[in-house]
């Protein structure tokens, strides 16, 4: 035997006996008939061939831990692949708390937004206990297809979570470790042998976060990954069939040959009576998946996917023209390629009822990048300038965080930017607010550039604030709206406007909204703004 397999062997045995020997010393006993047994799936490292075994355990020695199940990611997708797997994960943590094993919310980076909460300050209270390193996890590095889903118009990279999504419960028992040690002393005191993991993105935060797999296994526990309640780190590539269902079954199978077994967690609690079969919980899953909230902006035709990955053999049904879908809608039996704004909605069916939530997808095609203007805004005295605060008559006293319309810088301060790109020209302001200009009869269209300013990208990479600003940018001409956006967020694409102005017009009014959803950190800007001259 090679005397490193007999070592690493004699410690995963020292571990077992601490966990079960050690760990255990709190807990009444219980006989056998009170334990659960799991359905334990691995792979074969060389040939990908499924072994399964099954392990009986007390699930009060059960550990269930959810990693990053955020309320936004830098990716729309990807926040919209959280949002459609959150209501099973949230059933599953509650059949679990039934069960008497103990739950563990780790918001990793943002977990300190929590002090306060009894879940969170009662890890404070846990006494130090050394951590063992029992285990020497080795294993090739996890695929990881970058993080965005959104296929050609990539989504670029900020921190805007600022807390779990909201609907995950936090349970009155549960706790909120951030730490090796501090999950390691939850299970030292639960007495703890087996960690269950679900959440987000597998590959990256489940795997390599301090409270993840790794250091967890390392530590001597028996750690397993419910491969239906994770989602990996994603990509999309349709030219190639990559989508980011593939990329989650690559990332769990990978997982299965060199670093745990998975278990599927709803079919292990449906089995115990713990789970129905008739919950409608899941949605039909978009790739890429535009929000009405957060809309996907593109300029070339682009490739949208759906699948039911938890309903195999349902029937997808669609529409794109936002009417609700029935079982009479179209089917989908290939990705659809959009070449226009579309309000994509979806279901899935089986026997002409549904089995899948209701989706959405947002698609808003750009039109053709505007002229230069002849006539900038920021030369010009507008006649009406209100914006965030109160107004008396003709007097705007601004909130303390804003200023008047800047011009050619952003309302703060600071260059005019927008979708990673900066410009020399523009206004920069925050919404709600409007500016209004006579029309000269010299001119003939009104162009620019629209979006969420990103000076807060350049602090701490708009940590806790990225998810905040939303704002629509809307143009009035002698009162009737000429041309509006879509809802845009941070790191949208500039919105284009070119919008003609008729004969004997006499007032264009440029208003930006906030969407609906409050004012919070809604700096915008008019970028390379202002008027085409008739020749």
């Amino acid at each position: 035997m090679n005397p490193h397999r007999r070592s690493i062997g004699s410690a995963w045995l020292i571990g077992c006996l601490l966990v079960t020997g050690a760990f255990g010393l709190g807990l009444p006993a219980r006989s056998r008939a009170d334990e659960i047994e799991l359905t334990l799936r691995t792979r074969d490292p060389k040939t990908g061939a499924v072994r399964t075994t099954a392990e009986r355990v007390d699930p009060r020695r059960v550990g269930v831990i959810a990693v990053d199940v955020w309320n936004f990611h830098w990716c729309k997708t990807a926040t919209m692949r959280v949002d459609a797997l959150v209501p099973r994960i949230d059933r599953a943590l509650e059949a679990a708390r039934a069960m008497g094993m103990t739950v563990m919310l780790c918001p990793s980076d943002v977990v300190d937004n929590y002090v306060g909460f009894p879940q969170r300050e009662a890890v404070f209270a846990l006494p130090r206990v050394d951590v063992p390193s029992v285990v020497e996890v080795k294993c090739p590095p996890a695929p990881d297809a970058g993080g965005c889903a959104c296929g050609r118009e990539r989504c670029a990279v900020n921190y805007g979570w600022d807390g779990m999504h909201p609907g995950l419960r936090i349970g009155p028992d549960d706790l909120m470790p951030d730490t090796r040690d501090e999950v390691y002393a939850i299970c030292r005191k639960n007495g703890l042998t087996h960690l269950i993991y679900v959440g987000f993105h597998t590959q990256v935060c489940l795997l390599g976060k301090p409270m993840g797999l790794k250091a967890m296994k390392s530590a001597g526990l028996k750690c397993v990954l419910a491969r239906d309640m994770t989602d990996a780190h994603p990509g999309y590539d349709p030219a190639r069939g990559f989508t980011p269902d593939l990329n989650t079954e690559q990332v769990v199978e990978h997982f299965e040959k060199y670093l745990a077994p998975t278990i599927g967690l709803q079919e292990e609690l449906a089995r115990l009576g713990r789970w129905d079969s008739r919950w409608v919980l899941d949605p039909v899953w978009i790739a890429p998946w535009g929000a009405p909230q957060r809309p996907h902006l593109f300029e070339q035709p682009i490739i949208v996917t759906l699948s039911a990955p938890f309903q195999p053999g349902a029937e997808i049904r669609y529409t794109l023209d936002g009417s609700a879908p029935t079982a009479g809608s179209p089917r989908y039996t290939a990705p659809l390629t959009l070449a226009d704004t579309t309000h994509l909605r979806a279901s899935a069916f089986r026997d002409g009822q549904p089995v899948c939530r209701e989706s959405e997808g947002s698609f808003a095609r750009m039109g053709p990048m505007p002229p230069l203007p002849d006539v900038y805004l920021g030369d010009l005295s507008p006649i009406r300038s209100v914006g965030f605060g109160h107004t008396y008559g003709q007097n705007v006293r601004y909130s303390g965080n804003t200023r008047a319309p800047q011009k050619d810088h952003a309302n703060l301060g600071g260059d005019i930017r927008i979708n990673r790109s900066k410009y020399r020209r523009g206004i920069g302001m925050h919404a709600p607010c409007e500016l209004a200009y006579a029309i000269k009869p010299s001119y003939a269209r009104f162009v620019g550039l629209a979006g969420v300013d990103e000076n807060l990208i350049g602090i701490s990479n708009g940590s806790n604030l990225a998810r905040y600003p939303s704002v629509v940018f809307k143009v009035f001409i002698d009162g009737k709206e000429a041309a509006s956006s879509p809802l845009m967020r941070i790191q949208s694409p500039a919105w284009r406007f070119d919008v003609p102005i008729p004969e004997g017009a006499r007032l264009i009014s440029l208003a930006i909204t906030d969407a609906g959803d409050g004012s919070r950190e809604d700096f915008a800007d008019w970028a390379n703004a202002g008027f085409v001259v008739r020749k």
